[in-house]
């Protein structure tokens, strides 16, 4: 992005520049990542020697801890998204759903809240962290997150962490991890917790766990540093929630912000409004024993358990797709007509694209670009099994200039941005911003909103699309926008904020007089 240029995935919720350094603070040496290749590591007794094996977990991977360590352990080494780390390895493994969704939800955790995990670590070890391998620090989150947060029970969470070091070859780790694992099960009290203090954890869906000593900042005295540790926020981004989120004396919307971040993902499915209904679809799920219900948005279907998507009926018919109630919103805002010519200007994966047909009757001509052939064809394969047909892809440079021209009736332009709305979903999102990156974000996001404007005929819309909470990054570009073309005016704009009820979101919609 530094370049101007238009990033791959240039789609509100596509990755963001991944820092380099770890996930605490980057003033404190001690936390950073170290750089790939590099050994910052202290040596120690504890540090493996030249002649020992590599800890890979032997193939076929046998349970869901195995498939959980592998993918933590190629996403500590690579750049990659956990969610394409878990389709990579599928194919080693046999694993039943129940063991890989124990997988996915502790490697997804352990990302999402590795913060909170290692501020409780260190609270229970005499040996400075920069004395401890990475490898060993992995599987100690491994083992603290299911203590903490999963509903493994403590004495399963200990032995089979312990026996994860066996696995991978380091029987001498066992007593140390052994030890580290109990004294966090130790500091755990039974004592009723409603609320932040020094002394309360927060797990999910609102719930505390109180603590025997105080291991976190008095958030009355530090607001920030209590809300970076104990929901495991980046330093720079709970100091920005706090200042804007603390309005009502229960802080509540801070708490459901926060608290959203860290709750493992629900799932949504929009229901194709040219095939099917969303009472329909319902019985549907009902009658193949799926828990579900109806969302609070118009043709949408709230999911209650975890499930293989593509297994449920109605996928291979197209009857429904995957989408946040807060993005459906985006193409409703724009309500699209058949017969109009309409540009999504960043459209893979393409749900907001597919959503723009259905709402159309399938009978408007929509422009669909993206900088990568691939992701393009991802926008064509959704299209295909939704059976919608007024969707034409168009592949585009990555600077954005070969653009079609217009005029357009209306465009869609979904930016990429800093994911600060949907942090529970992109676990790795909230580790990968910093103010420098998400003011580079900022310059990238107004080009691309001035290019939609530019290609909209006069009496046309535009809807400008984030998944972000910053205001910088939404009423903030709309503003610098509108100061620079005269002739444009703010119709509506909407803030979802995550948790109320759905994901973090931000719309605006745009007319040209």
């Amino acid at each position: 992005m530094s370049n101007g240029g238009w990033p791959e995935g240039s789609r509100s919720g596509d990755r963001g520049r991944r820092p380099q350094y770890g996930n605490r603070d980057q003033s404190d040496p001690r936390h950073r990542r170290p750089q790939q290749g590099a050994n910052p590591w202290d040596k120690s007794q504890n540090s493996r020697s030249s002649d020992e094996p590599s800890l890979l977990v032997p193939e076929p991977y046998i349970n869901g801890r195995h498939l959980a360590y592998a993918v933590l352990q190629e996403y500590d080494r690579s750049d990659r998204f956990v969610q394409d780390l878990f389709a990579e390895l599928d194919h080693r493994h046999h694993l039943s759903s129940k063991d890989r969704a124990l997988a996915v939800d502790v490697a997804s955790g352990v990302v999402r809240r590795s913060r909170t995990l290692d501020v409780l670590l260190e609270s229970r070890m005499t040996r400075p962290r920069h004395n401890v391998e990475p490898d060993l620090w992995r599987i100690l989150r491994v083992g603290a997150y299911q203590l903490l947060f999963a509903r493994t029970p403590e004495h399963a969470a200990v032995d089979s962490t312990v026996d994860l070091c066996r696995d991978l070859n380091r029987a001498r780790w066992t007593g140390f991890v052994n030890g580290v694992l109990r004294n966090i099960g130790r500091l755990l009290a039974d004592t009723p917790c409603d609320g932040p203090s020094a002394t309360s954890l927060p797990t999910v869906n609102g719930l505390w766990r109180s603590l025997n000593e105080s291991v976190f900042a008095d958030p009355a005295v530090d607001p920030a540093q209590y809300y970076a540790d104990a929901f495991s926020l980046p330093i720079f981004l709970a100091k920005r929630w706090v200042t804007r989120f603390t309005s009502s004396p229960a802080n509540t919307d801070l708490l459901a912000i926060c608290f959203q971040s860290i709750s493992p993902p629900s799932t949504s499915l929009r229901v194709n409004s040219m095939r099917s209904t969303a009472a329909d679809v319902l019985t549907l799920l009902t009658e193949a024993e799926c828990k579900a219900s109806l969302g609070q948005v118009a043709g949408s279907i709230h999911l209650d358990q975890s499930v293989r998507l593509e297994s449920l009926p109605g996928y291979a018919d197209g009857l429904w797709s995957v989408q946040d109630e807060a993005a459906m919103s985006a193409s409703q805002l724009m309500n699209p007509q058949p017969g109009e010519q309409i540009l999504d200007m960043c459209a893979a994966p393409g749900g907001k694209t597919t959503h723009l047909a259905e709402l159309s009757g399938d009978q408007a001509h929509i422009t669909a670009c993206d900088v990568a052939t691939g992701r393009l064809q991802r926008v064509l394969d959704n299209a295909a099994r939704l059976q919608l047909h007024s969707i034409n892809p168009q592949l585009i440079g990555k600077d954005g200039n070969s653009l079609p021209d217009g005029p357009f009736d209306a465009i869609l332009v979904d930016v990429p941005c800093s994911n600060t709305g949907v942090l529970n979903r992109r676990p790795e999102a909230r580790w990968r911003c910093d103010e420098s990156s998400l003011q580079e974000l900022v310059v990238l996001q107004t080009r691309l909103l001035l290019q939609a404007c530019e290609r909209v005929r006069s009496g046309g819309r535009v809807v400008y699309s984030t998944c972000s909470l910053e205001p910088e990054e939404n009423r903030g570009v709309v503003d610098a926008v509108l100061s620079a073309m005269r002739e444009f005016r703010l119709d509506r704009e909407c803030l979802h904020l995550p948790g109320l009820p759905a994901d973090g979101a931000y719309q605006a919609l745009l007319k040209r007089s």
